[in-house]
């Protein structure tokens, strides 16, 4: 990697310590700036004054906090533009049923993320992705300079 170029941030908010220190090195070594980040109002807090460039969200744990911080960050006009990719151990049918079942506000259902990964997350194809986002993103984000 060239020592001149900018490394994209990526927010990485995961509560199991095997599935951090595996996605902090794969971003880190794919030449990622790879953040850890509290979950809750403290994550979302950090988003928007830092704004990655992407962000990884473990869902569906014992708390609901990372589901509640997804749809605020999606809710946010200007959040709702950054990448994420959630991670879980239940396959995404699975859960959009259930939270056709939680105690939410009319309307305010959980939007489809930018890609939905069932663990164990495949290294390379994980990889690739976050590629593709942080370019498509940073081309939506130039035109909306324009």
């Amino acid at each position: 990697m060239n020592q001149g170029m900018e490394r994209k941030k990526i927010f990485v908010m995961d509560d199991e310590p095997e599935m951090r220190i595996f996605l902090l090195n794969l971003l880190d070594t794919g030449g990622f700036e790879p953040v850890l980040v509290e979950s809750g109002a403290a994550g979302l807090q950090r988003v928007t004054e830092e704004k990655p460039a992407l962000i990884i969200l473990n869902i569906l744990k014992y708390r609901d906090s990372n589901t509640l911080l997804y749809r605020d960050l999606k809710l946010d006009e200007k959040l709702k533009k950054i990448p994420v990719i959630m991670l879980s151990n239940v396959d995404q049918k699975t859960f959009y049923h259930c939270q056709k079942f939680k105690n939410r506000p009319p309307g305010h259902g959980i939007p489809e993320p930018d890609a939905y990964f069932v663990k164990p997350v495949e290294a390379d194809e994980l990889l690739q992705l976050v590629h593709m986002l942080t370019r498509t993103s940073k081309a939506n984000a130039a035109e909306e300079v324009v």
